[in-house]
């Protein structure tokens, strides 16, 4: 039997498995199994919390599909939010917990717990650097996508229309399979800038790549989105995502070429669906 938790942040939902008095060794199949929506629990994506020798704890994430080696914004938040469930301290200023991840060392707080059960977390993200400019010369997108890697590759797409006239389920898939992003691929963002007289405001969706389908938010794609509207407008926005859920991002520009931020944080929602003792977790 195994312990397990499912979290949820924006929508984004993962299982959680603490793992910290032996290192659990999963497989693909099993993480498939696990994110499966009718024979599994059903999640976007699969969290361990490992003991580290070094920080506070290390994070392992797992796409649905078994695939790992990234970070997962949405996933970072939940797993600060489980860290203090399972009574680890943090040792970092404030209260804050420094964690490992798959691109580097992160810092995550609980800056409120809110009357719902959930947590308002800070996460703060890798320096990016040297974002890429592509031309679409496509007429339904403004004339400059942004590629950005924020612990995950993404694609940053503006829209001339609200994302809602987008159909994900074919521009998704193409742009993901781009041969500009071979081998691996990118995450796709089609993010709206409200217009001027409206109050200002992105409107986000995003086809994650391990994931093969629209999620109902995407962590770093909203941190690679904010600042890709930076460098279009320099204006920040706030990020409504497909949940609902409105997400905010900080960072500071290094210089004057827009080729380096750093300081980058995004706040949200973390939340506990529910938790059990008695998951069979299939060899």
């Amino acid at each position: 039997m195994t312990r397990l938790y499912k979290y949820e942040a924006a929508g984004n939902d993962f299982v959680l498995i603490p793992s910290l008095d032996t290192r659990l060794e999963i497989t693909e199949n099993q993480v498939r199994e696990i994110c499966d929506r009718h024979y599994g629990i059903g999640a976007d994506g699969v969290i361990i919390l490992e003991k580290s020798d070094r920080h506070d704890f290390r994070m392992q994430f797992f796409n649905n599909d078994g695939s790992g080696g990234m970070m997962c914004g949405n996933g970072g938040r939940c797993i600060v939010s489980l860290a203090r469930e399972c009574g680890i301290s943090p040792s970092g200023q404030n209260g804050s917990y420094i964690f490992e991840a798959p691109d580097g060392i992160h810092t995550g707080k609980v800056e409120t717990s809110m009357p719902d059960g959930s947590d308002i977390v800070k996460l703060s993200l890798m320096d990016v650097r040297n974002p890429e400019i592509i031309l679409t010369q496509e007429t339904e997108y403004l004339p400059k996508a942004y590629r950005i890697n924020t612990g995950c590759d993404h694609l940053v797409l503006f829209t001339k229309n609200t994302p809602q006239h987008t159909n994900l389920l074919t521009e998704g898939p193409r742009w993901r399979h781009d041969p500009r992003f071979a081998p691996k691929g990118v995450n796709v963002n089609f993010a709206y800038i409200s217009s001027p007289e409206e109050t200002p405001l992105i409107e986000l969706r995003t086809f994650e790549k391990g994931v093969e389908y629209e999620t109902l938010s995407c962590g770093t794609g909203v941190v690679a989105t904010a600042i890709a509207a930076y460098m279009e407008t320099r204006n920040r926005f706030p990020i409504h995502t497909k949940s609902g859920s409105v997400l905010t991002c900080e960072f500071n520009q290094a210089d004057d070429s827009a080729r380096h931020f750093t300081d980058i944080y995004i706040t949200g929602c973390a939340r506990k669906v529910f938790s059990t003792d008695n998951f069979v977790l299939r060899k």
